[in-house]
């Protein structure tokens, strides 16, 4: 992969994926997209509740209310809402109450032939993990008529954090696809540290591999992809910092070309963290739970996601520590995507806490 803009497309079509990079406003500009588009109802789509409310403030910042013609849906009030209910008896008989959330793998001895035990609790509630499988398995039963329906309901449909989806939930994608309802889907493969599910199901385009399957869908003609690749929250320094997890992706441009004395990367021992933390007021970030970080009340890298801060202090797990020492990816390879959202939250400085003789990456050791 190059490290410019790219706009990938096999032949015109009118949907799109849009990988933005961190930083890069993609927020704005999905809420702008929706703004504008006044023909028919727009949906709005995003996973996870904090994604939805911060759609919502978006908004909100630029007009008085949410417009009539926009709806903004949760990923799973969208699939129950729109297309799980309207068509369930295609293959089931009672009313679908809700949702039971299932964290694995719901009813994995229960046949598909048996529906109500394979899909649901007590015959009303839909497992998390099968809602996207029933849908699909409802829009066959039904000759397509949910499809069809979704295509008189939406004009468009914009799904953000697209890189969050997972398991049938992409066939889902592919069926509105196919369809030919206008479709956008916007995220960064990069942070894909959320799942919306554990099925196994499409497990070969999970996390980061779900670049694939989007190029899978390019090959076929039935969506373009486009790159952007500038960002507006950290320097040049802190862009390719994060860009180095990925290095095959095209190369991220800063347009934050603020000056404040202590910007770009760097290295604290702990012995100075205490004054480093005095000096600088950094945001702690830790890998998890178990990544010491001398009694500093840190966030989590994963908790970080969609957060900006003046600056970071990163406390790094085992293989960050290995990782900064050598220079070699292997180190984090399992943790790309959260090294990744970690050190594209600050504007000014990242900083690693440090007792290496030696680093491999570009890094300048701070001392008071």
């Amino acid at each position: 992969m190059g490290g410019k803009l790219r706009i990938i497309s096999a032949v015109p079509s009118v949907n799109r994926i849009v990988i933005s990079a961190a930083g890069g406003g993609k927020t704005t500009r999905v809420v702008d997209q929706a703004l504008a588009s006044t023909q028919g109802v727009t949906a709005l789509i995003t996973y996870t509740r904090n994604n939805v409310r911060e759609i919502q403030l978006k908004a909100f910042e630029r007009s008085p209310a949410v417009p009539p013609h926009i709806e903004v849906l949760s990923w799973y009030t969208f699939l129950l809402r729109e297309l799980a209910r309207p068509y369930r008896s295609a293959l089931h008989e009672e009313r679908i109450h809700g949702i039971h959330w299932v964290e694995g793998k719901s009813a994995i001895y229960s046949a598909e032939s048996k529906t109500a035990e394979h899909y649901f609790l007590d015959g009303d509630r839909i497992y998390s993990d099968k809602i996207a499988k029933f849908i699909c398995a409802c829009n066959v039963a039904s000759g397509g008529a949910i499809m069809r329906r979704l295509k008189e309901r939406f004009t468009h449909i914009i799904i953000d954090e697209v890189q969050d989806m997972a398991g049938y939930d992409l066939d889902v994608l592919e069926l509105i696809l196919k369809a030919e309802i206008p479709l956008t889907l916007v995220g960064d493969h990069r942070q894909a540290i959320l799942s919306t599910n554990n099925s196994p199901k499409n497990k070969q385009f999970a996390g980061p591999a779900i670049i694939k399957k989007f190029e899978l869908w390019q090959k076929a003609g039935l969506v373009g992809i486009e790159y952007e690749t500038h960002t507006y929250r950290g320097n040049q320094a802190i862009a390719d910092l994060g860009d180095g997890f990925f290095p095959k992706e095209p190369k991220t441009v800063s347009k934050n070309a603020v000056v404040t004395g202590h910007d770009g990367v760097f290295l604290v021992a702990s012995a100075d963290v205490d004054e480093y933390v005095k000096r600088f007021s950094p945001q702690a970030l830790r890998y998890n739970v178990k990544t010491p970080c001398g009694g500093y009340a840190a966030m989590n890298f994963g908790e970080a996601k969609g957060l900006t801060f003046p600056r970071v202090l990163i406390f790094p797990h085992g293989g960050a520590k290995s990782w900064l020492a050598s220079g070699k990816l292997s180190h984090v390879e399992k943790s790309a995507t959260r090294m990744y959202v970690a050190a594209t939250r600050a504007r000014y400085s990242v900083a690693f806490v440090f007792d290496g003789k030696t680093c491999a990456i570009p890094a300048t050791w701070w001392k008071p």
